[in-house]
């Protein structure tokens, strides 16, 4: 019998995600519909934080830009979680856009590998909880009320930043 702490579920993308900050448009019917940050990205699609996803299965065109890139795919919402943000398949890419997405990709691991960030990561984990003191509570509220006003959504790691700025 095996023991459930060893349980490990399996894997269900067919590529690696990779961290990165964009910009994203998401367009329908030719009209800009919304607008999010993208926090990852993968061959197969990516992550859009957003404070109002589109529904699972909505199909939308994508402009996002990371770095210098600008990517221009048509894709469908996999995920959405209010408030949060959702995930996005990439439906056909033509040859040119799958060679800027090569690009992205090539962009951010090679900036992910530095080993100043390697070293960043190993210092300060992702998972890490974000710990905020009362005394700091009003005033790194209203720079995340600032934020999300000014930009409409904010990522974890600009949340980590106010913390550690502010408290």
């Amino acid at each position: 019998m095996t023991n459930s702490s060893d349980y490990q579920p399996a894997e269900r993308r067919r590529f690696p995600r990779f961290p990165c900050t964009g910009a994203a448009e998401i367009h329908q019917i030719g009209q800009c519909r919304r607008l999010g940050k993208v926090s990852d990205i993968s061959r197969g699609g990516c992550y859009i934080e957003t404070l109002h996803p589109l529904p699972v299965g909505t199909e939308s065109q994508l402009r996002l830009t990371v770095g210098d890139i600008l990517l221009d795919v048509d894709a469908k919402v996999s995920t959405a979680t209010p408030s949060v943000g959702m995930g996005m398949e990439f439906m056909a890419v033509p040859q040119a856009q799958e060679n800027k997405l090569v690009q992205i990709i090539e962009k951010i691991t090679a900036i992910n590998s530095s080993p100043a960030v390697l070293q960043a990561k190993h210092l300060q984990p992702s998972s890490a909880p974000v710990r905020i003191t009362r005394e700091a509570a009003p005033g790194i509220l209203a720079k995340i009320i600032k934020t999300i006003n000014e930009r409409d959504v904010l990522t974890r790691r600009e949340l980590i930043e106010i913390v550690n700025t502010i408290g």
